[in-house]
């Protein structure tokens, strides 16, 4: 397993060409997925975790709650991260004719996910050395959106926040170009593509994330 994952992180033409002559297997990409799953669980519960007082006087004794919620959300989005990318890979590649079978597509994104496991790894480290330097406002009236959305942009606004915010759009970026060089090899063995056709099939929606990413940090 190991080895499987050092060759696609960093032979990946290598790898995904030997694995085009085998049926697919999804043991090991599922427990990538499974181990991004946990992260985006712990980063959840992280940020949740910190948010929480700012509901302390609304909704006193249910800040455990809340956590436990954005954990939840955290685990089902990593899951639903790698299913939609596989949707999307396989549906632009059709435009292409591609060939090969769904499972290859999921088995080929699920190893390319394995950087962004250091990304979120790097990230939730770094919040919880800075955990004790985060203030979260109190919103005394929940049903008052203009209210809670002050006390939002207040809470990631603070220096903290905002340097953690900056160390995750950089990571983003990273981590996700080196993702998609690995998904770029791995899209076009699966569904036998050309360098040009796999390489937009994965730079579309690769850019897309990409300027999402950077204009949430307001640099547009």
């Amino acid at each position: 397993m190991a080895s499987n994952i050092v060759t696609a992180l960093f032979r990946p033409d290598e790898f995904f060409g030997e694995q085009s002559k085998e049926e697919p297997a999804l043991a090991v990409p599922l427990g990538i997925v499974f181990i991004y799953g946990i992260l985006s669980a712990i980063a959840g519960y992280q940020m949740a975790a910190l948010m929480a007082p700012m509901y302390d006087v609304a909704l006193e004794g249910y800040g455990g709650v809340i956590a436990i919620f954005g954990a939840i959300g955290g685990f089902i989005g990593g899951i639903i991260v790698w299913i939609i990318a596989s949707v999307v890979f396989y549906l632009i590649s059709m435009a292409f004719h591609g060939e090969g079978s769904m499972k290859k597509v999921l088995e080929a994104v699920g190893y390319g996910m394995a950087p962004l496991i250091a990304a979120l790894g790097i990230g939730i480290a770094y919040l919880a050395m800075v955990a004790d330097q985060v203030v979260a406002p109190v919103i005394r009236d929940i049903m008052d959106p203009v209210a809670a959305e002050e006390a939002v942009e207040v809470f990631m606004n603070q220096p903290v926040m905002a340097d953690f915010t900056l160390l995750q759009t950089f990571l983003s970026i990273v981590f996700m170009i080196w993702a998609a060089n690995i998904w770029y090899y791995g899209i076009r063995h699966a569904r036998k593509l050309t360098a040009r056709d796999a390489g937009i099939t994965v730079i579309i929606p690769v850019a897309i994330y990409l300027i999402i990413a950077i204009a949430s940090y307001g640099v547009f």
